[in-house]
């Protein structure tokens, strides 16, 4: 019996062995049974830049093979021409699909994860809300400035002067873009309300449920589904995660509802605060509460995430580096004149923001290198060929690699892995464009992120706040990197020393 075992694992040894040698040159090992996982799973903790490495050989493209049965086989491509066939010039044939849609279910009927009538609607919707004001952008400055003075000005100030370390990421998702984004899909100052759970704990299961569902991407489908089947392991923490952040947002729809009910002019700025209220006002035919929450849920992502991500990346960047810092605040100094002690009245006049180039290019060069969304995926519904010339099968997961196009030679030079802003800038000092397809920050084609323009202001406006009052210092040995997950934050958040400018 121990000679016939003997035999056995000696055979299985030899045949890893010349599989192994005669895949030796390939970019990643297909072993039998268990396709290329292995070695994903070996680089997982750094699969940003695995996946870098492995577009960079490949040329842009390169198809997958997962193990046997598993359905995990799918393409994978950062290559620029192909995201425009994509996203735009065939996008018809790849819409998000009903893949798509299980993956990712707890957005329900939300925006992200829905195709045809019901993504035409959100986005028209939203469109709408932003037309209800009369100068949204300014709308936007003036109330992230006033929540600025009120919440997160006050802690930068004690912390400077207690010299305390602060984590700025935890610290802006707990002060202000969580809040933020409640204030522009609600209407609602959390800080008026009183919820069945605390701030933090909703916070902490939404974050739960993003990196429960990423995980669902690199695991074979069978087993994440019999987990949910079984209600067990990640399953079952995802399913009472979105139980408890549910229980938050129906309180928030509530408390929209009361107060759209005591509103008696709906002229007034409070009944259009929010844009739910699009959707709570129309009569003859209401929407449903579940299907508010999806939309809330969608918008929710978005907003909070996107700002989160673009301000710790770009804050960590100016921290290391100083030089472009200081071209920034002399930009500032230069350009808005008499008027850099009144930020105010940029605020209320975003177009003045225009001026300043340098800091806008060093906005796109953050998010060039740190897309907020580092990958996206479709389902084509017809066999294809790409411009790059691979074959893609029809019902074939086609993975698009944001992070990796920020960093491709081909598009952006030999100095593609350096935080350089003055790519973005013109020989005559104008802000260059760059097509969405070699810059996919915020996505491409039709389903360009609605809340980019938002996003940008609030950027600038947090820039300009915080960079003429404070300087922000990483704590020496505190390690930076991406998390891997569905969003691209800090793995161990942002760890800074605070002093106030003189």
């Amino acid at each position: 019996m121990v000679l016939i075992i003997g035999v056995v694992v000696l055979f299985g040894v030899i045949i890893i062995i010349h599989h192994w040698w005669r895949n030796r040159n390939a970019i990643l090992t297909n072993w039998p049974i268990l396709g290329m996982l292995p070695t994903l799973v070996y680089n997982l903790p750094r699969l940003h830049e695995f996946i870098t490495e492995v577009m960079t050989k490949s040329g842009g493209t390169f198809e997958f093979k997962g193990p046997l049965f598993s359905g995990m086989d799918f393409i994978l491509t950062c290559h620029p021409l192909n995201l425009q066939h994509i996203y735009t010039t065939k996008f018809s044939n790849y819409p998000k699909g009903e893949e798509f849609r299980e993956v990712l279910d707890p957005l329900g009927d939300g925006i992200i994860n829905v195709d045809s009538d019901l993504w035409r609607l959100q986005r028209k919707m939203f469109q709408l809300w932003t037309r209800t004001h009369h100068n949204f952008d300014s709308f936007v400055a003036t109330t992230l400035h006033k929540k600025l003075l009120n919440d997160l000005i006050p802690f930068l100030d004690q912390a400077a002067e207690t010299r305390i370390q602060v984590d700025l990421q935890e610290t802006l998702q707990r002060l202000i873009t969580f809040d933020n984004a409640i204030l522009f899909i609600f209407g609602l100052d959390l800080t008026s309300y009183s919820f069945k759970s605390s701030k933090l704990e909703y916070q902490k299961a939404f974050n739960e449920m993003q990196q429960i569902v990423f995980h669902r991407h690199i695991l074979p489908k069978s087993y994440w589904k019999l987990q949910r089947w079984l209600q067990i392991g990640n399953e079952r923490k995802l399913k009472l995660a979105r139980e408890k952040f549910d229980e938050f947002i129906y309180q928030c729809i509530s408390l929209k509802r009361e107060q759209m009910s005591h509103t008696i002019n709906n002229s007034d700025e409070e009944a259009n605060l929010g844009m739910l209220t699009i959707y709570m006002k129309e009569k003859e035919k209401p929407y449903s509460d579940e299907f508010l929450r999806d939309v809330a849920f969608s918008f929710l992502a978005a907003a909070r995430d996107t700002l989160n991500v673009g301000l710790c990346w770009f804050f960590w960047l100016l921290a290391t580096h100083p030089n472009i810092e200081t071209k920034i605040l002399e930009e500032m100094k230069n350009k808005l004149g008499t008027n850099y002690n009144n930020l105010d009245y940029y605020y209320k006049n975003t177009e003045e923001l225009s001026k300043l180039v340098y800091l806008q290019a060093t906005i796109y060069e953050t998010f060039r290198l740190y897309p907020s969304i580092p990958f996206n995926h479709r389902t084509p519904t017809k066999e294809d060929v790409f411009p790059s010339g691979d074959r893609v099968k029809a019902k074939q997961m086609v993975l698009t690699c944001a992070y990796t196009t920020g960093r491709m030679e081909e598009v952006w030079g030999k100095d593609c892995l350096e935080f350089k802003p003055e790519r973005w800038i013109s020989e005559k000092g104008e802000f260059v464009f760059v097509p969405s397809h070699k810059f996919p920050a915020f996505h491409v084609g039709p389903r360009t992120c609605l809340g980019k323009d938002m996003a940008l202001v609030q950027m600038k406006v947090m820039a300009l706040t915080l960079l003429k009052n404070y300087q922000f210092h990483v704590v020496e040995g505190h390690l930076v990197c991406p998390v891997v997950g569905i969003v691209i934050n800090m793995k161990y958040g942002l760890k800074i020393m605070i002093s106030k400018r003189s």
